[in-house]
Parts: structure tokens; sequence; C-alpha cells
């Protein structure tokens, strides 16, 4: 080399070219930046060989037989293949995350933040509360952070804000940072670079912020679990020890990627990036269970029916917003009578919840047992959500869940005197209901 301090001393061979004067220069600023270009150089690029090399996103080596040994180890735990993502026993493990998203967001309340509360302590409460969720009953507990306090507290994971609540400049420092990720358009980079150094760099503390703030875009992430299934899906990317924003965007383009190619094997069309993040932690929990014995293990048949609960769930929901949509001003034959449902979303779901649990999985008029979706053989026994006083909305203290064909049977009738008919049809006078 003519000149040793030019800064390419070493290169030498296809690359020499570079060594030469009039050589324009590019600066990298990350080692992925540089693996791209020289894919580039190389030529990698123009053949089109692959995703990776393309973009720079890492890849897996052969999808279509991962996804194979997938629904192998998914069979022996369930007793069937793979099953859309509403159902079965990928719902009953991974369905509970977007309603967790949605209680914790009802603790975070982000909206109602002004900017007079930064270093108050106030953002830093709602913060935590939307971590620290801990169901009485149910499955809306939060595993997607390590919060309880069962080996120590250096091990949770928003120790940072725990602690930041007894120092007035970490607080008012956190505070600031959450503030501009949830109500600013501030670069989420340099935020979440900001609350790394101020949370220990706990990856899934960080991961958890950034999902609550946009679950299109942002996933949880257990670094262990995750780095587990990549390197069984063949894709040379890990999370230990790695949390930072660029690692992060990387992740999640990662599972982005992984879409469309759970779209080709499935079927399937509108995969969402949470379903590429349950199908990789399904799969990663199954091999865990494969290495320590237990994959075999479990109680199948409550499994999918769990499944088909969520999916009853999700169609009474899309029902009632249907019939309110349909209700609104709407003149056919017959004037249809106006219908508001006066919850949120989340509380229309847990009020389903709440019924179905009050009600045994059973219809509040006849007591037959409910089918679920899926796993079901007869509509008509499906669970659908009555409105007590039919005169009324969709509210907390005037809905019941029915049989399908009742609350067709039952259209617009008084609830009393309809449970009277019933009774009649059955045979049974009003006081053989309370007779021994």
């Amino acid at each position: 080399m003519v000149d040793a301090n030019n800064g390419n001393s070493n290169l030498n061979g296809p690359l020499a070219i570079l060594k030469k004067p009039e050589t324009l220069r590019a600066r990298f600023e990350t080692p992925g930046a540089l693996r791209s270009f020289l894919d580039w150089y190389d030529g990698a690029a123009a053949s089109n060989t692959s995703r990776e090399t393309q973009i720079g996103i890492p890849a897996p080596r052969n999808f279509e037989d991962s996804f194979k040994r997938f629904e192998e180890l998914l069979k022996v735990k369930s007793g069937e293949g793979f099953t859309p993502f509403d159902e079965g026993l990928i719902a009953a493990w991974e369905s509970y995350k977007p309603r967790l998203r949605d209680l914790a967001l009802t603790k975070l309340r982000p909206e109602d933040w002004t900017e007079d509360m930064i270093g108050t302590g106030g953002i830093l409460e709602h913060a935590i509360a939307a971590i620290e969720i801990q169901a009485t009953h149910g499955d809306l507990t939060n595993n997607l952070v390590f919060w309880q306090n069962r080996y120590g507290h250096a091990n949770r994971d928003h120790r940072g804000l725990l602690e930041a609540q007894a120092s007035p400049a970490s607080q008012g420092a956190i505070e600031r940072l959450l503030f501009d990720l949830y109500r600013s358009t501030r670069n989420e980079g340099e935020i979440f670079e900001n609350l790394r150094e101020l949370t220990y760099s706990k990856y899934p503390l960080l991961a958890y912020l950034f999902f609550l703030k946009d679950m299109a875009r942002f996933m949880p992430i257990q670094p262990t679990g995750f780095d587990r299934v990549f390197r069984e899906l063949g894709i040379e990317f890990h999370t230990l020890r790695a949390c930072s924003w660029e690692n992060y965007r990387t992740y999640n383009a990662v599972l982005d990627g992984l879409r469309p190619a759970i779209e080709t094997v499935t079927g399937l069309s509108g995969i969402r990036l949470i379903d590429a993040h349950s199908f990789c932690w399904v799969y990663t929990t199954l091999l865990k269970l494969e290495a320590s014995g237990d994959l075999a293990s479990g109680e199948r048949g409550s499994e999918r029916v769990l499944g088909g609960r969520e999916r009853s769930i999700a169609e009474i929901k899309y029902s009632v917003n249907r019939t309110v949509f349909n209700s609104n001003g709407q003149v056919v034959e017959r004037t249809v009578k106006d219908k508001e449902l006066r919850m949120s979303d989340y509380e229309l779901d847990k009020k389903i919840r709440e019924l179905l649990d009050i009600q045994g999985d059973r219809c509040a008029i006849t007591g037959l047992p409910f089918q679920f979706s899926g796993s079901h053989d007869d509509p008509n026994m499906l669970p659908s959500l009555d409105r007590i006083d039919s005169d009324g909305h969709y509210e907390a203290g005037n809905v019941q869940l029915v049989c399908r064909f009742i609350n067709f049977w039952k259209q617009a009738s008084d609830d009393a005197e309809f449970r009277r008919l019933i009774n009649v049809v059955r045979g049974l006078e009003a006081d053989d209901r309370t007779s021994g």
C-alpha cells in the first residue's frame, strides 16, 4: 500500500480497489450496515438469494422444515397439529397477551399525563401499576416482566423504576422519558437508550414499555427463550445480554420477517406481529418441555376447550359491535331500536369472562351447557350475549350469556315472560323450580 495511514491498510485481494485515491469512501455506523455493504459489493444483493443478504435482517435457514418440527412437538403436547392462532393450545397459552396489554393501558393512562406531572412521581406510579398486574383469578397476571420479589429485589426487571421513587433526580429523568415515549414524537431509539441506562439494562422491561406503546410494531421479549427458538430456526441472531435499541429493532424485524413465512406454510392470511411472537414463544416452550422430558404431559382436552372458549369470546365481542353498529339509525322493513355499547372493549371482554365463570359455562335461561367455537358440533349451542331488558343497552347490569338459539328465539321479548314460557315448554310450573 502506498500510504499506510489512509485508513485502509489491511485491505487486499478483491477489495484492493478501495485503496485507490479516487475511490469514494463510506462510513458505517453499525456492523450490520457494514455487512450489508459487503454483501452488496460481493454481488449477493443483486443475485436476490435471500432476505438476509438483501436487507440485513437475519432469516430462517429452512422455515418449512422448522415448521414441520414445530407441528410434531405441538401434536405430542396437545394431540393435534397446528391450528389458527385463535384456536387450540396456541390460543390457550397466548391469547391473554392483548388482553393483558389492554388492562395495563387502563392503569398506565398516558392520555391523562401532562407536562407538570413530570417529577411528581405520578407517572412512575402509573407505570409501576401497569407492570405489577396480579390476577386474583384467571390468567391476567403479567408474566412478560419479572416483577415479583420472589428471588430478591436485584432480579426484578422494574427495580430501576422502584428505586427512582426515592430519588428525585432519577424520578424526574425517568418520568421525562416515559412522558416523551407515550406523548411526544421524540426519537424512540434515543428514549430506549436513555431508559436503558437508568433501568439496569433490563431488556424485558424496556420491550414491555414499547409493547404498551404500539403492539403493531413492538413485542415483549424474554432473551433466553427467544434465543433458543432462533437457534432452532437457524436465525443467526441473539438477544441475551445484548440490550440495545439496534438489537431490539432487529428483534422486531426478525419477527416481522416470519409473518409471510408463516402465511405461506399455513395458508393463513393477515398474520400479525403478535402471531409471529406467539409462534416463537410456543415453539421455544415446546422445545424446553422436550428437553426436560415433560412434553407429553398436560391436559390436552382442557387446552382445546380453552382455545375454543377464547375464540367464542372474540366472536361474541365482534357480534355485539356489529349489532350496535347496524342499529344506529338503520331503517329497514321495521325500525331497528338503537342499541349502545356502554362498556370499553376491555370491560366487555372482562364481563363476558365473568359471566362464563358465574354461569358455569351454561346458558342463563335454559341451563344447557355451551359449546365453544372450533370444538362445537351444533352452532345453536354457542354462547351469545343477550340484553336482559331488550329495550336497554349493552351495559354491565343488563347482559347475560345464553345459547345462540335462545337469543334468536327471545328477540325483544320480556325476559321474565320468556323464562316462564320456556318453563311451560318444559312442563314446569313456577313453584317447581324451588321445590325439593
